[in-house]
């Protein structure tokens, strides 16, 4: 099936400001929502969303901006038919108390603000025990939390790329735990990993891959022939509790119907750990990184059984540099964009698993970064 990449909007005939919206909406969409921007105060807004496919998080960012001016000018909108996917990016970003729920009126949802539902609970960071790098070093230190095992010869390659494009000797390590802020200069981060390093050591993102996005698929062992909506009140396994996958796991199970706050977890650190849980039937299901799952070996793919996957397109890994090194973040920009250009720069791209780098959206960071304080205090 092909993705609509065009976004259009269609104003239903007979009715004041009810709209279809139609295909897709994203950072190419703000010009046709510009168009509703003056709806007169106190109106009543319906959006219909059944001809929507796809919403990412610039998406999402123009629709939150474009509803919040709305809210001030005491206009009431509400969405409705919305699918799987979007609806549950609507309730993991607060947009929630703008849909329509099915039985529901207008006229009961009118000036309401709704309730979300309660968040995952997440571990606290306490930033104050983490000291800041008080001297720079000709050295740099570059951390990477890869998105597959197979990708870590060209993590290696890359150092050694940039060590000489960028005249400098940078030190590489993959990542197992959160990065160290106090000596970490270069990072290759987990959307939740990044957001942390950026609230609250002063990071900041210069480069995204491009048209990558994490998503999580959810695992069982391959002979449990158990549905989804039959494992409630199970061990799930997954690797940190601060992640964008353990949040994005719940959320779709429980817009599959399964209670997500009914599960016992268990966090072993690493993928590779908890799914070593789970074929060792210590769990009984796995919220993993798709792009992870798609890197395993044959033999351990064959042990286990993908029961769901999310379709979200919201968040990403970052690049990101130390705030000590922030002037000098633009020659390391120009070496990344210049990958693609460049023979030996895009084996590097193939071996790493990446079409190449480009610079993330502003409305896209503000976006992780607003769910990433919703969830993780």
């Amino acid at each position: 099936m092909t993705m609509t990449t065009t976004f259009t909007i269609q104003a239903i005939t007979g009715k004041d400001y009810h709209y279809d919206f139609i295909g897709s909406i994203d950072a190419s969409s703000a010009a046709v929502l510009d168009t509703l921007s003056n709806i007169p105060a106190e109106s009543h807004v319906l959006l219909d969303f059944t001809k929507v496919e796809r919403v990412n998080s610039m998406g999402l960012s123009l629709l939150l901006k474009l509803f919040e001016d709305w809210e001030r000018n005491r206009i009431h909108v509400e969405v409705q038919h919305l699918n799987r996917m979007i609806n549950m990016l609507f309730k993991i970003t607060g947009l929630g108390r703008f849909v329509l729920t099915e039985g529901q009126t207008t006229e009961s949802v009118v000036g309401t603000t709704g309730v979300d539902p309660e968040p995952p609970r997440h571990s606290e960071h306490d930033a104050s025990t983490v000291q800041t790098k008080a001297t720079v070093s000709d050295k740099l230190h570059f951390v990477a939390s890869l998105q597959s095992g197979q990708q870590l010869t060209g993590w290696y390659l890359l150092n050694t790329y940039l060590q000489r494009r960028l005249t400098r000797a940078i030190h590489f390590e993959q990542s197992v735990d959160t990065p160290d802020p106090s000596t970490t200069d270069l990072l290759f981060a987990k959307p939740f990993e990044a957001c942390l390093m950026i609230k609250h050591h002063g990071f900041v993102p210069v480069m995204r891959p491009i048209a990558e996005v994490d998503e999580v698929v959810i695992l069982t062992r391959s002979d449990d022939e158990r549905n989804l909506s039959d494992y409630e009140g199970s061990t799930v396994g997954t690797a940190t509790e601060g992640s964008f996958v353990y949040l994005l796991g719940r959320f779709l199970c429980d817009e599959s119907g399964i209670d997500s706050s009914k599960f016992t977890y268990d966090f072993s650190g690493n993928e590779i750990k908890a799914l070593q849980s789970l074929i060792r039937k210590k769990c009984d299901l796995l919220f993993m990184l798709k792009k992870t799952y798609e890197g395993l070996s044959s033999f351990s793919r064959s042990n286990v059984r993908k029961l769901d996957e999310s379709v979200t397109d919201f968040a990403c890994h970052l690049f990101c540099v130390a705030p000590h090194i922030k002037a000098e973040s633009q020659a390391l920009v120009d070496v990344l964009m210049a990958m693609a250009n460049d023979e030996q720069g895009k084996e590097i791209l193939k071996d790493i698993q990446i079409q190449g780098w480009q610079k993330p959206e502003a409305g896209e960071l503000k976006m992780l970064q607003m769910v990433y304080g919703k969830y993780v205090k």
